[in-house]
């Protein structure tokens, strides 16, 4: 008697657990799809992280654990996870771009650049063109930054495409050519050649005369040059000694 009870016991307890092996998955995956739905990201995480412990060996998981991440505005968590899909397939540029973006977002410059060039000798997008451009402006290198403008302003899609651009109190779409124009007025006036400057900031506005940061950027560079022109020049009063 007692070893039917004890095979009966072993018998549900095995089926418990075959049971719950198979719905658990299933069970995140309703907990993740309504947490979506209610902005909950910190469930949704939570499941993805179950669901991946269940089934490990589906990859798109990590794929939307990224993105999850990523939309999160949780940057550090975004690139790594990037990282480790990269690890198994380095072709993947939609993973590539969220972990260069992340690593902006985190201050890696240098690395946030590198991985753009990657995208560009990949893809030649003017887009990452563009991105190359303002991470090489952040770091200084005026002459790259220069260069990588030229060929975006040189680039007739360049005056189709549109880049989003933050400003006070809102963003502009602008046209990637008076973007590049702007922002080489810039790296001009870091330079001290106001005039150069200028001469950007207006063939940006002459593609776009709402581009308020071209608008700005040339107030500020002419206020400048006024200022400069005002400033009188200092007399120096030399003395003689007398001659014996």
């Amino acid at each position: 008697m007692k070893k039917i009870v004890f095979a009966v016991m072993a018998f549900m307890m095995l089926g418990s657990i075959s049971v719950t092996a198979q719905d658990t998955y299933e069970v995140q995956q309703r907990v993740y799809h309504n947490a979506l739905k209610n902005y909950d990201l910190q469930a949704a995480t939570i499941a993805l992280y179950n669901m991946i412990a269940i089934k490990p060996e589906k990859a798109d998981l990590n794929d939307s654990l990224a993105l999850l991440y990523f939309a999160g505005e949780r940057y550090a968590q975004a690139y790594l996870v990037g990282e480790q899909i990269l690890k198994s397939n380095p072709n993947r540029s939609d993973i590539l771009e969220l972990v260069a973006v992340s690593k902006q977002n985190l201050g890696m410059i240098k690395e946030s650049l590198s991985d753009y060039e990657k995208l560009y000798a990949a893809e030649k997008s003017l887009y990452y063109l563009y991105q190359m451009a303002t991470l090489q402006y952040q770091l200084k290198r005026y002459g790259e930054c220069v260069a990588s403008l030229d060929q975006i302003i040189n680039n007739p899609e360049s005056a189709k495409q549109k880049v989003n651009i933050v400003v006070q109190g809102g963003s502009q779409d602008v046209p990637m050519r008076a973007a590049a124009f702007n922002v080489k007025g810039i790296c001009a006036m870091e330079l001290n050649q106001e005039e150069a400057a200028k001469d950007n900031f207006k063939k940006a506005l002459e593609i776009f005369p709402e581009f308020v940061l071209a608008k700005g950027n040339l107030d500020l560079v002419t206020k400048k040059q006024d200022a400069q022109t005002k400033t009188p020049a200092t007399s120096v009063k030399t003395t003689t000694a007398p001659t014996k």
